[in-house]
């Protein structure tokens, strides 16, 4: 049984799964309660005033076991996105999510921004100061990160703004 503070943590995203399944299920006919995730973030909203209030009252407890039984299902799948349980979400480790804005302090030579977890993505970067995305002979990508190979590109005594998106 999880604690109240991860029940809590919880309901929210629960409220929204719930609120999917319902979406789902009107389309494919499933017999879910059309209000279940209106109930959920109800329940938590009133049980979460109090909680911050006093997290010692009394009855905080058992109202947080009731929005867990209410959260079912979806309580569960809420501990996978939040952390909060055992379930573990594959392919987290070094997840980058994209866009990536970067200016010249983050470069760590005049030419070269360090980001390991940019390689096997298909990118593009677009450069503010000329306002328009680079071509690959511009730049370059290694498993330790960018190198913009622009003539005259100075990180280190010029000001820049970058955008590198991931191209699905």
């Amino acid at each position: 049984m999880p604690t109240n503070a991860i029940i809590l943590s919880n309901a929210p995203i629960a409220s929204v799964l719930a609120g999917n399944d319902i979406s789902k299920g009107s389309l494919y006919g499933q017999r879910i309660d059309p209000l279940l995730d209106q109930k959920i973030y109800a329940t938590y909203f009133v049980i979460k005033k109090i909680y911050d209030l006093n997290p010692n009252y009394s009855g905080i407890t058992a109202a947080c076991l009731y929005l867990w039984e209410l959260m079912g299902k979806y309580g569960i799948q809420a501990q996978a996105y939040s952390g909060g349980g055992s379930v573990a979400v594959p392919g987290t480790t070094n997840r980058v999510f994209f866009p990536i804005y970067i200016t010249n302090v983050d470069f760590t030579t005049a030419t070269f921004y360090p980001n390991t977890s940019i390689a096997g993505n298909n990118i593009l970067i677009f450069m503010n100061e000329i306002n328009r995305y680079l071509v690959l002979p511009e730049f370059t990508v290694s498993a330790s990160g960018v190198t913009i190979n622009i003539d005259g590109f100075d990180a280190i005594n010029n000001t820049y703004n970058l955008i590198i998106e991931k191209v699905y």
